[in-house]
């Protein structure tokens, strides 16, 4: 085992690595300078979480470090009536990945989604936009999200009822890039910040 060289570049903001050994992930969170990861480091990509960051090894890593990309989707729904339903899990993908979050009334608790979502312990996917129209009834009610996803699975709510015998998925749609949309209010995500890796 030898140390690999990975030096990251630009003007400002944070990147994330993450990458494994001996089948154990590792996270790191940084901005600007350069750090050693072993050489027998596999899976190694980066993130720029912000800003115009990115990340280089030197030449010590088969295959080299690669970009793992931030993408964004819309979810959104309007004049759904479902009393007693929760929605309780962002997939990454079609019922892989993901994570659970606490039980969030559908389909009216809009802010309440946000923080579920953005104080969950999983960065990979942020709430960062939000927008909602109510007219004094379900029927004339809309609600979209705005998701920051880091990978390439789309991101996607389950929403179940009470005894669990009944499900919805809403899916999310690939939006362009990540510059807010007309009419979004602005979420900061509060991207949570992991211990270093070893």
């Amino acid at each position: 085992m030898a140390a690999c060289l990975i030096t990251v570049t630009g003007t400002s903001g944070v990147i994330r690595i993450n990458y494994t050994i001996s089948a154990i992930p590792y996270t790191i969170e940084t901005s600007i300078g350069s750090f050693y990861i072993d050489d027998t480091a596999t899976d190694v990509t980066y993130t720029t979480l912000s800003g115009d960051l990115i990340a280089a090894d030197s030449g010590c890593l088969t295959p080299a470090i690669a970009e793992l990309p931030a993408n964004c989707y819309l979810i959104s729904w309007s004049g759904i009536t479902a009393s007693g339903y929760v929605i309780d899990r962002v997939y990454l993908g079609y019922e892989t990945g993901g994570f659970v979050i606490p039980d969030t009334p559908f389909p009216n608790s809009l802010y309440n989604l946000v923080e579920s979502i953005n104080n969950a312990d999983n960065d990979s996917v942020k709430v960062i936009g939000i927008k909602t129209s109510w007219n004094n009834t379900l029927e004339n009610f809309s609600c979209a999200y705005l998701l920051k996803v880091l990978g390439t699975e789309p991101p996607n709510l389950r929403v179940r009822n009470a005894d669990d015998t009944e499900r919805i998925y809403i899916h999310g749609v690939l939006q362009p890039d990540c510059l807010p949309i007309t009419g979004f209010t602005i979420v900061d995500p509060c991207y949570s910040s992991l211990p270093p890796a070893p």
